[in-house]
């Protein structure tokens, strides 16, 4: 083989293209070569850590495009660093205005209203990992973690099509949290599809897995399993905690489903154009409390809500392990669509307190939507004629 003097580029999905595969532990990629067109062998090796990639057939030899952009970003933020500090410019003191405190409080309140809260500040998204997701993509068909997911019920056709891979021992991108078995991973996505962190199960049993060892997300900030269901049209939105409960709820037949990644990941401004909304969270009394507050706040926004009672568990603490016992039933979610307001000759102004009154009556005293609307406007129309 002679090496090639020209140094090339590949894209993450033309090497995607080139059916690859895990090797050496993980930390490289054997691919089918693009330059010479290779269909038998994968003589085209890629290194993950760095990107750079060569042929022993051909000699064809270059880096990821991934590597590159980073490589280049990596090389302005040193030169921006670099650069001598601006000069002070001393300006004239200027003379500071009073205190908000010694204002009148209309003339603060009347500022205050004049600059709102910024949005909070989107979530960036993380070119570095898509190349490890990659790989790990690769080495799941065949590993211990295609026997995980086969025997927590999960198909591996349906774990591709989600992005799940596969971190044998000794690649998992966070050296303190590695495991002997292997970790089964999962993508963090934003709705608009950009990934920014990766959520690592350890391979084993709860016997086998000390609990401070079976879950790791990568330092950083968090987003969904399975976002892209965000902004998936007019169905239901399935809402449960964990990867796994979510997986058995698509394998159940679930079209529309998102993991949250525990009770408190919730974000309202990811799901404001849902319109409804069934959690399926865990049974116990986290889980419980969560879910009454989200629905109660849900139904403050005008959004329709269900929910997957226990019973739908047969026993089972979640989702996930009713599913690989055999006893799951998605269709156990019987809770009335809201009632139109009109109906009940609400006035405009006194809609949104009767919404809340009738939310608090159904999530935290069990009452029937039905009674619980009827009560709520019967008590306004008391407050109003005392």
């Amino acid at each position: 083989m002679t090496p090639r003097d020209e140094n090339l580029t590949l894209t993450g999905a033309e090497l995607a293209a080139c059916q690859p595969i895990a090797g050496e532990g993980g930390h490289v990629l054997r691919a089918l070569c693009p330059f010479h067109g290779s269909d038998r062998q994968r003589s085209l090796r890629v290194q993950v850590h760095s990107g750079r990639f060569v042929c022993f057939a051909c000699g064809a030899w270059g880096y990821m495009e991934l590597a590159r952009t980073q490589w280049r970003e990596e090389q302005q933020r040193q030169a921006t660093c670099r650069r001598p500090p601006a000069r002070r410019q001393h300006m004239p003191r200027r003379r500071q205005p009073p205190s908000p405190r010694a204002r009148p409080a209309v003339a603060a309140a009347r500022e205050h209203s004049a600059h709102p809260p910024a949005p909070p500040a989107p979530v960036p998204a993380r070119p570095d990992l898509a190349q490890q997701l990659i790989a790990f993509q690769a080495a799941l068909p065949g590993s211990r973690g295609d026997t995980y997911l086969q025997q927590r019920g999960i198909p591996l056709a349906l774990a591709q099509q989600l992005g799940v891979g596969y971190a044998a021992p000794g690649t998992w991108p966070h050296p303190p949290r590695d495991w002997r078995g292997g970790r089964v991973v999962f993508p963090h996505t934003t709705p608009d599809g950009r990934l920014v962190n990766l959520y690592g199960r350890a391979v084993g049993t709860a016997e086998q897995v000390p609990k401070a060892k079976r879950h790791d997300h990568l330092p950083g900030v968090k987003g969904y399993f399975n976002a892209a269901a965000l902004q998936a049209g007019p169905a239901p939105l399935w809402v449960c905690e964990g990867v796994f409960d979510a997986l058995a709820l698509l394998a159940a037949g679930v079209s529309r489903v998102v993991a949250i990644f525990g009770v408190h990941g919730w974000r309202w401004d990811w799901v404001r154009e849902v319109r409804q909304l069934v959690f399926a969270l865990d049974a116990d009394t986290a889980g419980q409390q969560q879910w009454r507050q989200l629905a109660r706040q849900a139904a403050l926004r005008g959004k329709h809500v269900a929910v997957l009672e226990p019973v739908a568990y047969g026993g089972h603490k979640d989702v996930s392990a009713a599913w690989a016992a055999g006893v799951l039933r998605v269709n156990a979610s019987p809770v009335a669509a809201r009632q139109d307001p009109a109906s009940l000759e609400v006035p405009e102004d006194r809609r949104e307190a009767w919404a809340e009154r009738v939310a608090i009556m159904v999530t935290d005293g069990g009452v029937r939507r039905e009674d619980a609307e009827r009560l709520a406007w019967a008590g306004l129309q008391v407050v109003r004629d005392t």
